[in-house]
């Protein structure tokens, strides 16, 4: 009995992943803006979760051979993340969401900050954030700098997840998405990744990001869940990165942040340390 054919593949620079479950609203302008992308060596890979709603058949329309879509049975956000990074071909893993946009030179500038920052394993970026929820509409930069951004993971998320890029050879080391992590699933792994490599930002924003009620995650967990768990993830933060004891104070009064007036959250944010500017 002959051997099956041996498939090789070009080395690819970026894999970008996008993981779907019925978003028939927003997924083609997700993938479009990866097929626009300055840099064009780039795979785009997506896992459509289990979807019945259209999803599917907006995904096998296109013919560009630079997509590639995995059409899998239900398994939850974090199982087809993980999945995604196995399935991956590029030396970097972009993820955007599939309500999100990414900006032309995204990839491009992610790509050239890695290949020149070899002591760093992840790097993400600035959004610009439209949020139907607040009704609000504004550019948010991170902490650029590895030190900045440690910093403010004891008080908050200190990226956008669907702006963030990293090297893919973390597979390696046994870090990739945790399948049985509910929600906050990004910070989670982050911390992981954190507590072995260097991190950055990109000091503009790379992706447009949609805030937005109709999505599954928000239609599916609630607010003070999300925040306990945040909370938790900001205190083993804390601990890991050896940050003073009185910054425990920022995860216990992120458990009472939902019930803060909106109003009053954008100056909180900006005395975290996150930089928001109008939107045009």
């Amino acid at each position: 009995m002959s051997s099956p054919p041996t498939v090789s593949f070009m080395p690819l620079s970026t894999t970008a992943i996008i993981t779907v479950y019925n978003e028939t609203q927003w997924i083609r302008a997700a993938v479009d803006s990866l097929l626009n992308q300055s840099d064009r060596d780039l795979e785009i890979l997506i896992i459509d979760d289990g979807s019945d709603d259209g999803t599917g058949e907006i995904l096998d329309s296109y013919t560009d051979p630079r997509v590639r879509v995995i059409h899998a049975d239900r398994m939850g956000r974090a199982a087809a993340l993980g999945m995604a990074v196995r399935e991956a071909r590029g030396d970097f893993v972009a993820n955007l969401d599939a309500d999100d946009v990414a900006y032309p030179d995204r990839i491009a500038d992610q790509v050239a900050f890695l290949q020149s920052h070899p002591d760093h394993a992840w790097v993400g970026g600035g959004e610009d954030r439209q949020d139907s929820q607040r009704d609000e509409h504004y550019v948010r930069l991170y902490p650029e700098t590895d030190a900045d951004i440690r910093r403010m993971s004891a008080k908050c998320i200190p990226y956008c997840h669907s702006a963030i890029m990293f090297r893919r050879s973390l597979l390696d080391e046994g870090i990739n998405y945790d399948p049985k992590q509910p929600y906050l699933i990004d910070f989670e792994f982050f911390l992981r990744v954190a507590a072995k490599h260097k991190v950055a930002n990109l000091p503009h924003a790379v992706v447009m990001r949609r805030a937005h009620g109709k999505s599954f995650f928000q239609r599916s967990f609630k607010v003070s869940d999300q925040n306990r768990e945040l909370s938790r993830l900001c205190r083993i933060a804390r601990r890991q990165f050896g940050l003073p004891l009185w910054m425990e104070a920022y995860p216990a009064v992120r458990t009472i942040y939902p019930m803060i007036p909106n109003v009053v959250k954008a100056p909180i944010r900006r005395l975290m340390g996150l930089r928001e500017t109008a939107g045009g």
